[in-house]
């Protein structure tokens, strides 16, 4: 794997190239293996040395494109947007089959789709934009057995990308540069990233307990109690382009790119 050294003292090792990734896309581990949504349908299983394989192909099961994505005691719980519209929560196994927990579609409409997702005691948590072109958007708790009910309307921050759960708190990257904390059905901003000129964030997670984010202008930054934002890697100056799903291995960041590549963040 090849190392680059940031300039905060972070490395950076790549564990997969030339993969089809989008900007929305978020990325997941199960059992050490990275797990990577593809524009082309596909989750790739990435093991630690590279080896990728597919796990399944939603768009040739006819369910859409994944977004979100997050691993549940070894299933995979993923947000699929097709072009019917059809907007769905899928569970799936490892063997690659594929279980409907909830439908979206109407909720999601004709104009708008499901993003991020995150589980929470037991239900899942699901971002979804009402219209894209609008941005207007909702957060929304799914039950296992796909009901599905308000948290939050998040329209005035614009669509609702990543998430992630933070002492009680949720926590929603927002198209319109902030990241928002939801808590009680109340949504607050914690940080304009973009006013501060640290871009648009897309994905978020928590690393070494501080929450961490990828934004537009290629970089991952971390935000502490206060709002303060730091800067821990420019990707884009590194040359992987813009970063796009975040999420933890360990004591590492797992970070993947437009650019193609799965990162391995370290320091």
């Amino acid at each position: 794997m090849d190392l680059v050294p940031t300039f905060t003292m972070m490395q950076i090792a790549v564990i997969a190239q030339k993969l089809n990734i989008y900007t929305l896309q978020s990325v997941a581990v199960s059992k050490n293996n990275v797990i990577v949504p593809t524009l082309d349908g596909q989750l790739l299983k990435i093991t630690p040395d590279g080896k990728s394989s597919s796990i399944v192909n939603l768009v040739q099961a006819e369910l859409g494109v994944p977004f979100g994505i997050i691993d549940q005691e070894q299933d995979l719980i993923v947000t699929v947007s097709g072009y019917l519209p059809q907007h769905y929560l899928l569970r799936i196994k490892p063997d690659g089959k594929v279980e409907t927990i909830a439908d979206l579609t109407q909720r999601s409409g004709f104009y708008g789709a499901p993003f991020g997702v995150t589980v929470d005691q037991g239900d899942y948590l699901v971002t979804l934009s009402t219209d894209v072109i609008e941005s207007s958007s909702e957060l929304v708790r799914v039950s296992p057995n796909g009901k599905i009910s308000l948290i939050a309307n998040l329209t005035q921050f614009g669509n609702p990308f990543g998430l992630v759960v933070q002492n009680q708190a949720i926590i929603v990257a927002q198209s319109y540069g902030q990241l928002v904390r939801v808590e009680k059905g109340e949504a607050k901003a914690i940080v304009d990233l973009k006013a501060l000129g640290f871009g648009i964030p897309f994905d978020v997670t928590i690393w070494r307990d501080l929450l961490t984010a990828t934004t537009n202008s290629g970089l991952v930054v971390q935000v502490d109690a206060a709002g303060k934002v730091n800067t821990i890697a420019d990707l884009a100056k590194a040359k992987y382009q813009i970063p796009s799903g975040i999420t933890t291995l360990g004591n590492d960041l797992i970070v993947t790119t437009n650019g193609g590549f799965v990162l391995r963040i370290s320091g």
